[in-house]
């Protein structure tokens, strides 16, 4: 269809972006390194049992 961009355009604008986001989350994340945080555990991961779910104070 006229107008539309290639798929490997789509796939590197979304890495390009993920990319951005998960260093972002890193960077963000960090000032959290070596503090204690109180969290309310909900439960095991829907999708992983190795992991918890929870709800943090600012949410």
């Amino acid at each position: 269809m006229e107008g539309q961009i290639t798929e490997e355009i789509k796939h590197n604008r979304f890495n390009r972006l993920k990319a951005l986001v998960e260093s972002q989350i890193g960077e963000n994340n960090s000032k959290y390194l070596g503090t204690i945080q109180k969290v309310l555990v909900e439960g095991t991961s829907k999708t992983n049992d190795k992991m918890l779910t929870r709800k943090d104070r600012d949410k």
